[in-house]
């Protein structure tokens, strides 16, 4: 392998752009492989346990996936730049905005993508099937990728919450949150503050791949907001700066909105999806090592001024145990400083929280550990 790195990935791919971005503004020594058909069905899984993209190969054989573990494992080899924090909350900020992205935003992602037609017709279908096809005429191309797309796709967005009677809400909390961007970004050149966190790189995902890319989001969501499209552009370029984050350990005000949001909603299906682990592993009799469903039953938890019910990934709720232990390991200085921004921000319950019986990472589902 001629570069330290090999990336498998696809541009029209809501993680691969969260790691890609990452990788560009890292500099590091890497060539991108657009994943085929056996890619996706023999070597990612011989290699990394699942179909799934993104995946990181190494000079030395090695392989990553998960993005927030590829991503810490390249902080390990190249902490140049940075792209952690130094203090507690915004280290804590940073990793609750990640998990809350990588969870909620999939429907948006979803939605923008698969409820019209004009995203797949002009730009999917022919992108899926050359990376899927490289080789295959494109009417055999089509029929797979329409095939292998368009059936396993449609019958997520119900999953997701995307329904009819829910798509007025779901879109109001989208645009909502996409004004809030627009606002912040109209003040500061990131997430916290003049240089990007792995909360900025969160956020890229689904900008980049989904919402930048194919046209029906881009001209209604993207376009009306030029600060924020630039943000997604020299995010995905991975621009260097020469900025920092904001001193003091401050979370900028005009991202508090959003985070007030996530604590209100998120933090609850997060609670709510514990309930369902316990429920699993009380009527499943299961032990550890027992692997979880990719999702669980259907969660009503508050969404703007409604009620919202979509699929719930007991994944996510690993992820929120793996920010409880990133706070276990603060110095206690630290750990009084962050109790002390989560009280007056009403929050001051988080660290004790119950996210149920501990899980590990399996793939992409938990397991029992």
């Amino acid at each position: 392998m001629k570069h330290q790195y090999k990336y498998y990935g696809w541009e029209a791919s809501y993680f691969a752009g969260k790691i890609r971005g990452y990788l560009n503004y890292k500099g590091v020594d890497y060539t991108e492989k657009s994943v085929s058909l056996f890619d996706m069905t023999y070597k990612l899984p011989k290699n990394t346990g699942r179909r799934g993209i993104p995946a990181l190969e190494t000079k030395d054989g090695e392989w990553f996936c998960d993005t927030p573990l590829i991503m810490e494992e390249m902080e390990k080899r190249h902490p140049t730049p940075s792209v952690l924090a130094d203090g507690p909350v915004q280290n804590f900020v940073a990793e609750l905005f990640q998990n809350w992205v990588d969870d909620s935003w999939i429907g948006v992602a979803l939605h923008s993508r698969w409820s019209f037609p004009e995203n797949y017709e002009k730009r999917n279908r022919e992108e899926a099937g050359k990376n899927l096809l490289p080789f295959t005429p494109r009417f055999i191309r089509n029929k797979v990728t329409d095939k292998f797309f368009l059936q396993e796709m449609a019958q997520h967005l119900p999953n997701m919450g995307i329904v009819p009677d829910k798509v007025p809400l779901f879109e109001a909390w989208t645009t909502n949150l996409l004004d809030l961007f627009e606002e912040h970004f109209s003040k500061h050149g990131y997430l916290l503050g003049e240089r990007p966190s792995l909360a900025d790189f969160a956020l890229l995902g689904p900008m980049y791949g989904h919402l930048n890319r194919d046209p029906w989001p881009k001209r209604e969501w993207l376009d009306p907001r030029p600060n924020l499209q630039a943000w997604v552009e020299k995010m995905a370029r991975g621009d260097k700066t020469t900025g920092d984050l904001l001193p003091d350990d401050k979370i900028p005000e005009t991202l508090m909105p959003v985070i007030n949001i996530i604590f209100a909603e998120f933090l609850t299906l997060m609670e709510k999806t514990v309930e369902e682990i316990k429920a699993l592993v009380k009527t499943g009799d299961l032990k550890s090592g027992d692997v979880l469903p990719r999702g669980t039953m259907v969660s009503d938890f508050p969404m703007m001024n409604g009620t919202y019910t979509r699929t719930s990934f007991p994944y996510s709720v690993w992820r929120m145990q793996r920010i409880q232990k990133i706070v276990a390991a603060f110095s206690q200085e630290d750990k009084e400083k962050l109790n002390a921004w989560l009280s007056e921000n009403g929050q001051e319950k988080f660290l004790s929280i119950d996210y149920g019986p501990e899980l590990k990472r399996h793939a992409l589902v938990a397991a029992l550990a």
